[in-house]
């Protein structure tokens, strides 16, 4: 006879960005609130997905307003698969993640400016 096993969520979160280019840089806005658990592992995809070639992705967090470990991982995750010497920068930080990337050192990785047309300018 077989045993019941505990079932265990499955989390897939349907998230929806917004990608266009611009001289040559991937530029990516994610249409959600949280980078959470839930919806990391989905936007690592898209955005990688999407990645063709780019050594730099300009990622607009001006929606997010939480960001936790599953979200900083699949932003380190990212960088990774960029071609060698690949930037990763981020604008329209919130100020909340701004303060974790700032105590997780992580705003050493990943360059944050205030508008995209200063994140292309660098």
């Amino acid at each position: 006879m077989l045993k019941p096993t505990a079932c265990r969520p499955i989390l897939v979160a349907m998230i929806s960005v917004q990608t266009e280019e611009r001289q040559g840089v991937l530029i990516v806005r994610p249409l959600l609130s949280r980078l959470d658990a839930a919806a990391a592992p989905e936007l690592r995809r898209q955005i990688l997905a999407a990645v063709t070639g780019q050594s730099v992705v300009v990622l607009a967090l001006e929606n997010v307003e939480f960001v936790d470990s599953s979200g900083l991982g699949s932003l380190v995750s990212i960088v990774k698969q960029l071609p060698a010497g690949g930037r990763l920068r981020l604008t329209g930080v919130q100020p909340r993640v701004q303060s974790l990337l700032r105590v997780t050192r992580l705003d050493r990785v990943f360059l944050s400016f205030e508008t995209i047309e200063a994140a292309l300018a660098a």
